[in-house]
């Protein structure tokens, strides 16, 4: 997971396909199965490709899931499922932009309606590292919650059934940390010895940030609460980024 940009505005004309459609379905003797069947066919029509296009935009470079981050988006997942939240089955607050593999995981599992526990975490609408860290192996974790004595329930909930926790994802994710870690320190000590400028310094700070490969670890360490941790501390001092 990352933090991600506000939603931004649809157009008025997408907005009101989309608030007529979300009547019919309230309307509706089965809102379930019209929420499935006007969902289904709005996919296919040109009206709904610039809801798409803004969720891509959301995503960033290289548009990466907005769950796991490590996989390439192609689905529309909605983050309340239609299948329990038919009303909400052509809201625009309600879809995300996530990889296959995410969307199976998740599938229409959302505590506590569906199921006891914690209510998952929206990377849209919440900062996510009030509730996990990227520990010094690259591994996304729940925060500790003194309080509680355990760790944190949201987190831990939203690692279950996104199944952010797969050892392709933690392990690709290791790598990323790694590289940004070695480009960091190359940089640091070429600045020391007087072979960058800072200016150098934030234009490669940006670069990381928009990398699509390193979307949650650069934002982690460059922009989150891991940006106090060695070597990280050291060039944002620098880099003023």
């Amino acid at each position: 997971m990352r933090r991600l940009p506000p939603r931004p505005e649809l157009r008025l004309i997408t907005k009101k396909k989309l608030v007529k459609e979300t009547m019919a379905i309230a309307q509706s003797q089965d809102p379930k199965t019209e929420a499935e069947r006007r969902y289904g066919n709005a996919r296919k029509t040109k009206w709904f490709k610039p809801i798409v296009e803004k969720l891509a935009e959301m995503s960033g470079p290289g548009e990466r899931c907005m769950f796991c981050s490590g996989s390439e988006s192609s689905q529309v997942e909605h983050f309340r499922p239609k299948a329990i939240f038919h009303n909400e089955a052509m809201k625009w607050e309600n879809f995300l932009w996530v990889c296959g593999i995410c969307n199976h995981s998740k599938s229409a599992r959302f505590p506590p309606d569906t199921e006891a526990g914690a209510t998952i975490i929206n990377p849209v609408t919440e900062d996510v590292w009030l509730f996990f860290f990227i520990d010094e192996f690259g591994n996304l974790t729940p925060r500790w919650r003194p309080e509680l004595n355990a760790p944190d329930p949201r987190a831990s909930k939203t690692i279950e059934i996104l199944a952010l926790d797969r050892d392709a994802l933690q392990q690709s994710r290791q790598m990323r940390l790694v590289d940004l870690k070695e480009h960091i320190q190359d940089t640091l000590a070429l600045y020391n010895q007087g072979q960058l400028a800072t200016d150098i310094l934030r234009v490669r700070c940006g670069n990381w940030l928009t990398l699509p490969f390193q979307p949650d670890v650069a934002d982690y360490f460059l922009k989150g609460p891991g940006r106090d941790e060695s070597p990280f501390a050291e060039f944002c001092a620098e880099a003023e980024c």
